[in-house]
């Protein structure tokens, strides 16, 4: 069975707001808009971590290693 190739982009941390802009969020970034899809927390320039499409949706995830580590095993498709 042929595993599903993944693509992984980075964005360097000086590069946050381009990056918010260029997908038409920065001005719910800086309203607070934006939220961690695991624990709630409001997503900052500095506290922004990931973001995954799920469907029609972008997730996003703060720095929290807990948030980080459940989104990581959200996406692998761990059971627990």
């Amino acid at each position: 069975m042929e595993r599903e190739k993944e693509v992984i982009r980075t964005i360097y941390y000086k590069d946050v707001a381009n990056f918010f802009e260029s997908i038409g969020s920065s001005g719910e970034l800086a309203r607070g808009e934006i939220r961690c899809s695991i624990c709630g927390e409001i997503i900052t320039p500095n506290n922004f971590r990931a973001v995954v499409r799920k469907s029609e949706n972008l997730l996003f995830c703060c720095d929290k290693e807990s948030c980080i580590h459940e989104l990581v095993s959200h996406l692998r498709g761990d059971k627990a």
